[in-house]
């Protein structure tokens, strides 16, 4: 989700929105992506740690799906 740490125009939105994920049994990994000079918090829900690594994995898991080797670039 979009972060309530960045300086931004919804920054009460994303207030909100992190509060209601947090009602709802998610929790903050204080894992953080900046993708188009907005920055993303990573949360997640159940036991146990979420880090850097864990995100570079699923990503590079993904990549095979995103961008298959089949497909050129035009």
């Amino acid at each position: 989700m979009e972060s309530p740490t960045q300086v931004s125009e919804n920054i009460d939105q994303r207030k909100r929105r992190q509060n209601f994920y947090l009602r709802n049994g998610f929790r903050d990994t204080n894992v953080y992506r900046t993708y188009n000079d907005i920055t993303m918090t990573i949360m997640m829900r159940g036991e146990g740690t979420f880090t850097m690594q864990d995100w570079d994995d699923i990503i590079h898991e993904l990549q095979q799906f995103w961008w298959p080797d089949d497909i050129k670039d035009e």
